[in-house]
C-alpha cells in the first residue's frame, strides 16, 4: 500500500512538473482517480477472496485441518472426532485423511 501512495506522490510531481502546475486541479483529480482505481482493485480482490470456494470440492481426501474449514469446526474438534470414532479415516503413513463423502454423510445424520 505505501509503495502505490509513494508510486502515486511520484506521479503527481511528475504531472505538475511538466505542467508547470502547482496543486492544480487536474493533477488533484488524476490522482483522486488513480487512488480511486487502486482501493476499487484491492476492494474487489478482497471480495474475490473472501467469497472464494475452497478447492475442498475438487479433491476427494482432506486433512484434519481442511476438514475442520469444510465443517466449520476447529482442527482440535476434527481430532476429538476421530479419537471417538465418530468420523472414518484414511491412514497415509502416519497422516489422517478424512473423506469428503463420509463429511458429507456426517452433515446428513446430523441434520435436524
Amino acid at each position: 500500500m505505501w509503495r502505490l501512495l509513494r508510486n502515486c506522490a511520484a506521479r503527481k510531481r511528475s504531472l505538475q512538473s511538466h505542467r508547470g502546475e502547482g496543486c492544480g486541479r487536474a493533477v488533484i483529480g488524476n490522482t483522486t482517480d488513480f487512488l480511486q482505481k487502486v482501493i476499487e482493485q484491492a476492494v474487489e480482490a478482497a471480495v474475490r477472496k473472501a467469497l472464494a470456494t475452497s478447492d475442498t470440492k475438487k479433491r476427494r481426501l482432506l486433512s484434519a485441518e481442511e476438514a475442520g474449514v469444510y465443517l466449520s469446526l476447529s482442527k482440535r474438534e476434527v481430532y476429538n472426532m476421530i479419537a471417538n470414532r465418530q468420523l472414518p479415516v484414511v491412514m497415509q503413513g502416519r497422516r489422517k485423511m478424512l473423506d469428503v463423502q463420509d463429511l458429507d454423510d456426517w452433515i446428513t445424520q446430523h441434520k435436524v
